[in-house]
């Protein structure tokens, strides 16, 4: 029998709905004890924790794994801070993740501040609103744990997870030409094929897994979101903000929080 070290819903297919809780630590408040009373939520599969900015600095992360914030430097990719704690909520029933969402914010109000609460959805199973199917290159089948979770050392079990919020400029989406889209895109959006002769700017260029050093592949999950004034998920869309997160194991039953200093 397998023992799962990692937290489930990091490699699983998307959930109907679900939301993004993010947090920073409150002020003079005992983060330690906050921890675990988080652990009592976060089963890996439903609810996917991921710590950034100052709860990280708190872990005692090996110095081989470099961990630094990138500096974009251009108006369409955010340099925002990030959190220090996401919570990725998963369920098909949006009720569910409702209720849910209300006992975290109490149980970790004492701990943790919440800034921003994002609800999001799938389309058509696995498209972005744009209409492009999403996720083609994703390691298949047994490629996917090995693309997204450490295997061994101290860090075995973790996953490094960068979330970003899109948003797609749909005045332009909705007047553009397919041809335009698609090269931006530099796929095809009938059905999805990759166009051999590719703009600088096309999307697909953008985590091809040769153009990393040593040759990599990182697993992207994508759910369209919206606020009832704006919807988003490439001139065609741009970075909101950033979080660089450290997703820690799971082990014997609950979040592996071991390497806390």
């Amino acid at each position: 029998m397998e023992i799962i070290k990692y937290q489930l819903g990091i490699v699983e297919n998307l959930p109907l709905s679900a939301l993004y809780m993010m947090f920073n630590i409150k002020k003079n408040s005992n983060v330690s004890f906050g921890l675990k009373i988080l652990q009592r939520f976060v089963d890996g599969k439903s609810v996917v924790a991921g710590f950034g900015n100052n709860l990280l600095k708190m872990f005692k992360i090996p110095e081989n794994e470099s961990f630094k914030r990138t500096k974009f430097n251009n108006p369409r990719m955010s340099d925002n801070d990030g959190y220090d704690l996401v919570l990725w909520l998963r369920d098909d029933d949006r009720g569910e993740l409702f209720h849910k969402a209300i006992a975290i914010k109490k149980a970790l109000e004492d701990y943790f501040d919440i800034e921003k609460v994002i609800s999001s959805y799938t389309y058509r199973g696995k498209y972005d609103l744009s209409g492009f199917e999403d996720g083609i290159e994703n390691p298949k089948g047994l490629e996917v744990v090995p693309a997204a979770i450490i295997s061994e050392g101290e860090l075995e079990g973790s996953s490094f997870w960068v979330l970003q919020q899109w948003l797609h400029d749909f005045d332009w989406l909705n007047n553009a030409s397919q041809s335009a889209k698609e090269e931006c895109i530099g796929r095809s959006l009938d059905d999805s094929h990759q166009f051999e002769s590719l703009k600088d700017f096309a999307h697909v260029k953008r985590s091809a897994k040769e153009n990393f050093n040593p040759e990599a592949q990182i697993l992207r999950k994508s759910m369209p979101w919206s606020d009832d004034q704006l919807n988003g998920v490439f001139k065609f869309s741009k970075i909101i903000e950033t979080s660089y997160l450290w997703c820690p194991p799971f082990k014997k039953g609950k979040l592996d929080i071991s390497l806390l200093n």
